[in-house]
């Protein structure tokens, strides 16, 4: 065939767009918390700009570009359609700090102009060729600022492989369907079929396979297509990943997700996954086997880079925010609060009972750290530690004094998606598989330590 007759194939995205949702820990002031707690590089939150790589319908940036007019936002995807429906979403907010842009890796050097403070890309490392995987990555070493962070989310074995497994049945299954949208519905039809004598099992394998079933019963039709028929589905060993990234010069700084339930791991499989000295793979991908973790979601700088711990003046500058609810006539020699979700604790000292006194009625805003405590190295163990367990909220900056009322993107968001989207990057009624919760607590420790 001659390059003149040469018809690129179809994007699966402009048959089906997917709906994607905003990811809670992309949001700016979320990584550059993440990565000062870590000994990252420290982000500006004056004023940045950043880049989404596969911005989908744009559901993530717009969001983000409506509460912080003091950045610059990016979309990037190989959708037209997509990008189409992401540019009428901010014509229709009158939104001058975002723009969207159709293209692949390959056009991308052209059409993006550097550097970036941030670069993320959700979704889309494993759902990509290597050619395009490795173009990718020459982009992000090109664009993103020398102090700048790399948020790239993938599949991770072998986790993954139990989902792969169900979609490689899928494809198979549904092979015969003439259109996207008819092979994602057959799916959900084939998912129910298998589903009952999965569940009637008691063998953990069957039990296991059912919940993965019921997933695709319970996806609409555009997820499914992307997530379980995509002609690309790579996942990767936890080192497999990170060799990738170094020879492409980038380090790891951290997991965005490293306070949820996503990558939990509790200290009883830490202790183990350390203390045996297990040979073969690192006690990290151990902990993927162990804990079943599907995703990983880390942040990535320019190679090398030398870590800098969080000082406690940086850490006083933070600001601090609680749900935690008084528990009301309960016996025992501490004060104990609760969380929403139940998760129930003792607070021993006094600085943090009236702290969280404080803080309660003012969710979801916060006060300073430096405003709270007077002795910050008495109190940040403890502050880790709830924040570690979702219990407390830590934050650069406070996302409540961004100035623009969030009306009518929640209109827009709710006529779209039927979600809402905080100044926070939180999202209520939402059915994003990946969204956030706030897990039980499973740490050893029941109590604050001392």
């Amino acid at each position: 065939m001659t390059a003149a007759n040469y018809k690129t194939p179809p994007n699966p995205y402009d048959e089906l767009p997917y709906c994607a949702y905003p990811v809670a820990w992309t949001a700016p002031e979320r990584l550059a918390l993440t990565s000062l707690l870590h000994g990252g590089p420290r982000l500006p939150l004056d004023q940045y700009r950043v880049l989404e790589l596969g911005c989908a319908n744009g559901a993530n940036l717009l969001p983000m570009a409506w509460y912080r007019q003091h950045g610059e936002f990016t979309g990037f995807d190989a959708s037209a359609r997509q990008v189409s429906l992401a540019n009428e979403a901010r014509d229709h907010l009158g939104l001058s700090n975002l723009q969207f842009v159709h293209g692949d890796f390959r056009s991308a050097p052209d059409q993006l102009e550097g550097p970036f403070d941030i670069i993320m890309a959700h979704g889309v490392f494993s759902w990509i060729n290597d050619d395009a995987r490795d173009a990718m990555l020459g982009l992000c070493r090109s664009l993103l600022a020398p102090d700048g962070l790399l948020y790239l989310n993938y599949n991770a074995k072998p986790g993954w492989t139990v989902r792969g497994m169900v979609r490689d049945f899928l494809m198979q299954q549904t092979a015969h369907a003439s259109t996207l949208k008819e092979r994602a519905e057959m799916c959900r039809e084939v998912s129910a079929k298998v589903i009952a004598p999965l569940q009637a099992e008691e063998h953990p394998y069957s039990k296991l396979m059912g919940n993965e079933f019921q997933l695709v019963v319970n996806q609409d039709p555009a997820y499914i297509a992307h997530e379980y028929l995509s002609p690309e589905n790579n996942a990767y060993w936890r080192d497999e990943f990170f060799s990738l990234l170094h020879e492409s010069g980038f380090a790891y700084v951290a997991d965005a997700d490293f306070n949820c339930i996503s990558n939990r791991i509790t200290s009883d499989y830490e202790n183990l996954l350390k203390e045996a000295g297990m040979p073969g793979r690192a006690p990290s991908e151990g902990a993927d086997l162990i804990c079943y973790r599907q995703m990983q979601s880390p942040i990535l700088t320019h190679a090398p880079f030398a870590k800098r711990a969080c000082n406690d003046t940086e850490f006083a500058n933070l600001v601090m925010a609680s749900m935690l609810e008084p528990v009301e006539g309960k016996q025992g020699e501490n004060p104990s609060f609760k969380h929403i979700l139940g998760q129930e604790i003792e607070t021993c000292k006094d600085p943090l009972h009236k702290a969280l006194l404080k803080l309660q009625p003012l969710w979801p805003r916060g006060l300073s750290v430096k405003s709270l405590f007077s002795d910050i190295q008495d109190i940040r163990e403890d502050l880790e530690w709830l924040l570690r367990y979702q219990l407390i909220e830590l934050r650069c900056i406070e996302p409540g004094d961004f100035e623009a009322a969030p009306e009518p993107l929640n209109e827009l968001e709710q006529s779209l998606r039927q979600i809402s989207t905080s100044a926070w990057h939180t999202s209520s009624e939402s059915k994003h598989p990946t969204e956030s919760t706030i897990a039980p607590v499973t740490d050893s420790r029941k109590f604050i330590p001392l």
